[in-house]
């Protein structure tokens, strides 16, 4: 295993979560995995890509939610001067997946946070980690990268992540070679309490038919099972506002899904309500349509007349295109006690849906402890002590929709899904 000037410090650091300490003895930690490591290209130096192994702590179950903070720093001679892709990935069981997703800035020092909790199923134990930045320059960029465990309880400690698709360069548009991502078919796991759709897209290109794809606002869609259940505005309207800027060239205009200097946000879709654990569902994300008339592959185009020219020549006229991360995340409540009784069977909810009253059937007598209640993205929205077999719970003022239920005892944390009418 590929180490570096850290691992004796994280593997101590692990060495001492790992010892059998209660919940309220753990505190906030951060590990750290890149640390300003140079990544750029050219003049001997090859590090567009960064792949590293590290280890992380064993039991994660005492922290209630993960960040990554990517920190960008200029090495001797400058940053890179232009805006590039880049995004961070994690190898679990023989796959990447991108947790997470950033256009760097022009020529400046920057860095950002994002919520990667729910992949801390893949965050533990040994975590191989490859960074990306798509630059061409030398001296390029200084990337550190930083993992914040917050100590507290968790909403959920069994996460699944699903690749669906990861595409980065689906050209968009041509009439040759029309983009269609295909239809992908999971089961929901039985086992399954939330189910939501990611998606993360950015459009690229330039001097095409609506200034596509990076310029072009477009409206794309999820099918489930062959019916549109959502769609998806992929525009990012706040560039202007960018926390990293002032910077250099174009960074105030607003583009498809991205700013320069600034994460990419994913767009979640969720699907509880429409799906049953166990179900086999089809799942399609669906471009809007669009023909690129600026093409080389367009027989009708004229230089000089539909546009400055049908070539491409990757100096104010790229092809459009997309890079796409689509993943099926599934909140799963599963185990089975040392007293033989699933988790599903020592807790049920009556009624459920619900128009306002539930209550709280616990299998055994004298269950004590907490109940926090979550909106469908995490926010706690409400909590009290309980104890006893039966509890009723006031939902009346909450709004419709879907809720998370979490019991958390000495014993025990449950978690169930609660529908508001």
């Amino acid at each position: 295993m590929k180490t570096n000037g850290g691992f004796f410090c994280i593997l101590i650091f692990s060495l001492i979560l790992n010892t059998n300490v209660s919940h309220a003895n753990i505190a906030d930690t951060t590990i750290t995995t890149l640390n300003n490591v140079h990544q750029g290209n050219g003049s001997g130096l090859g590090t567009r890509t960064v792949i590293d192994t590290f280890l992380f702590p064993q039991d994660i179950s005492m922290y209630s939610n993960i960040e990554m903070r990517i920190t960008l720093s200029c090495p001797t001679g400058g940053c890179d001067p232009w805006d590039r892709f880049a995004n961070v990935s994690v190898f679990n069981n023989g796959e990447w997946y991108e947790i997470g997703r950033y256009i760097t800035p022009y020529g400046k020092a920057c860095g950002w946070l994002a919520d990667v909790s729910d992949y801390r199923n893949m965050l533990k134990d040994t975590v191989i980690i490859r960074s990306f930045i798509d630059t061409w320059t030398n001296p390029g960029w200084l990337v550190k990268l930083d993992f914040e465990f917050t100590a507290g309880i968790t909403l959920y400690d069994n996460i699944k992540v699903e690749n669906l698709w990861y595409n980065e360069n689906l050209v968009y548009g041509d009439a040759i070679n029309p983009p269609v991502l295909p239809v992908v078919n999971k089961t929901v796991d039985v086992n399954s309490q939330i189910v939501k759709f990611k998606m993360v897209n950015t459009g690229h290109g330039q001097g095409n038919t609506d200034n596509a794809a990076e310029f072009s606002q477009k409206i794309h869609s999820l099918y489930v099972n062959g019916v549109e259940t959502n769609t998806h505005l992929l525009w990012r309207s706040n560039c202007a506002t960018n926390p990293c800027s002032p910077q250099s060239g174009t960074w105030q205009f607003n583009r498809a899904g991205w700013c320069p200097g600034a994460d990419v946000l994913p767009v979640f879709f969720d699907l509880t309500t429409i799906t049953s654990p166990g179900q086999s569902i089809d799942l399609e994300y669906r471009l809007q349509n669009y023909l690129n008339y600026c093409s080389p592959n367009n027989p009708s185009c004229i230089t000089g007349t539909t546009c400055a020219d049908c070539n491409y020549n990757y100096n104010g006229h790229t092809e459009p295109h997309y890079k796409i991360s689509g993943q099926l995340i599934t909140y799963l409540n599963t185990g089975t006690g040392t007293d033989g009784i699933k988790d599903f069977d020592k807790l049920t909810i009556t009624p459920n849906p619900t128009s306002g009253l539930i209550r709280l059937n616990f299998i055994n007598d004298g269950s004590s402890g907490r109940v926090f209640v979550y909106d469908i993205v995490g926010n706690l929205i409400y909590e009290r002590s309980v104890s006893g077999k039966n509890v009723s719970l006031d939902l009346n003022g909450f709004a419709a929709g879907t809720y998370i239920l979490k019991f958390s005892s000495a014993e025990r944390v449950l978690t169930r899904k609660v529908f508001k009418l």
